[in-house]
């Protein structure tokens, strides 16, 4: 997005939060009402496996492939990786049938820089059914909507072997259903539109943290179920789009220590199809805190899958909550296209969590990371195991 539109929406969402105050606020017939959220976090690499990868200087721990926040070999304290700043604002009038939302996103992980994640328009067309169009998150994971608040999430920062693929938001339209079917809420989402994003920070991971690679999702459809009773809530969800990349500037050369600018694409490359299915059963039952979710992407006629799944189990007591989480990242080898095992990138970590809420609107999370990496010996870049600490601090306001 163009930098005078983001310092327009920033000024927008500024002066919705200010005048709001988390509260709502009406002028001229138009009601207003804005937010924020915050995390600061600061991460320590304990230990790991020492190399140069993709211009890292590592041991490294991926915080999050989709904005490229990665812990590196440095020694002190880091903080860019987790660290952000949120503003929602919405305007709505007709008793909040028509409403206008948007939300700008400042990462230390871009180093500062801010991003319109949303920017949407609501029409509330009865008690059930909502037809929105404009730019949202695309909702991949359970957690997709609220990744950015660090104080809905029992993590100081998602699971990255599930949570970080190449585009994250679409521009287009959807329409969502609400009700109750006997002694289920329901909650059901269908999709379509299309996103090119500029620059991706999880094509950095994999082909130099100077590179520049252009992403292009187009004909994404898609849509989500969600059904919830008591204690247990269920997620399905399946999108389709195809998808191209464009490497700008060439990709890091580990026997050269260099970017080989062969690598470089004046245009998108062909077109290829993927389809993503998701399945997420989570319980939260007395002080128990369950956490499950599943991906699985298939890409017809390319020479591998993605299989991705996360298992976290937690126990409240007062205001302290550990956690402990297993995640996997798995590429699957597809025989009859001519690819190996050997040549596939896998990997899983444990992490050891523990929250402590200070208010109802913010909370403290110690997080100790460990690593493990699983890829098949011809698979690069190999990133090696990791051990990383991380302290975060999240606010809503």
């Amino acid at each position: 997005m163009k930098s005078n539109k983001l310092v327009q929406a920033l000024a927008l969402l500024g002066a919705l939060t200010t005048a709001a105050g988390s509260q709502a606020a009406e002028m001229g017939g138009i009601e207003y009402s804005g937010s924020g959220f915050m995390t600061i976090g600061v991460g320590r690499m304990l230990d790991g496996t020492s190399n140069n990868v993709s211009d890292y200087d590592c041991p490294c721990f991926i915080a999050d492939y989709a904005q490229a926040g990665v812990y590196d070999g440095r020694s002190g304290l880091q903080w860019k990786p987790d660290s952000k700043l949120g503003l929602q604002g919405t305007a709505s009038f007709d008793n909040r049938r028509y409403s206008v939302t948007a939300q700008a996103v400042a990462r230390g992980a871009r180093d500062g820089a801010a991003n319109l994640e949303w920017l949407y328009a609501s029409y509330k067309m009865d008690e059930k059914f909502t037809v929105q169009a404009g730019r949202k998150r695309l909702p991949m994971f359970y957690y997709s909507d609220t990744q950015d608040i660090g104080v809905a999430l029992p993590w100081a920062h998602l699971p990255p072997q599930l949570y970080g693929w190449e585009a994250v938001n679409y521009n287009g339209f959807n329409i969502s259903y609400q009700d109750r079917w006997s002694d289920w809420s329901v909650a059901a989402n269908m999709l379509a539109g299309s996103e090119t994003k500029e620059e991706s920070g999880y094509w950095k991971i994999y082909n130099g943290r100077q590179n520049r690679t252009d992403v292009k999702w187009s004909n994404i459809f898609g849509a989500d179920l969600t059904l919830s009773r008591d204690w247990l809530e269920t997620r399905l969800v399946y999108i389709q789009s195809n998808t191209q990349t464009q490497n700008v500037n060439g990709t890091w050369d580990s026997s050269t220590q260099t970017y080989d600018t062969t690598s470089i694409e004046t245009e998108f490359g062909e077109q290829a199809k993927q389809q993503i299915y998701g399945l997420a059963v989570n319980a939260d039952y007395e002080n128990w805190l369950v956490r499950t979710e599943f991906i699985f992407i298939n890409r017809p006629g390319l020479s591998y899958q993605d299989i991705a799944e996360i298992v976290g189990v937690g126990y409240r007591f007062g205001k302290w909550q550990p956690m402990a989480t297993w995640s996997l990242y798995k590429g699957v080898a597809v025989a009859d296209q001519g690819a190996l095992p050997s040549e596939q990138e896998s990997h899983e970590t444990i992490a050891l969590t523990l929250r402590y809420d200070l208010t109802t609107s913010s909370d403290i999370k110690l997080q100790l990371d460990s690593q493990r990496d699983l890829s098949g010996p011809d698979w690069a870049p190999n990133y090696g195991d990791s051990r990383l600490l991380t302290l975060v601090y999240d606010t809503v306001f």
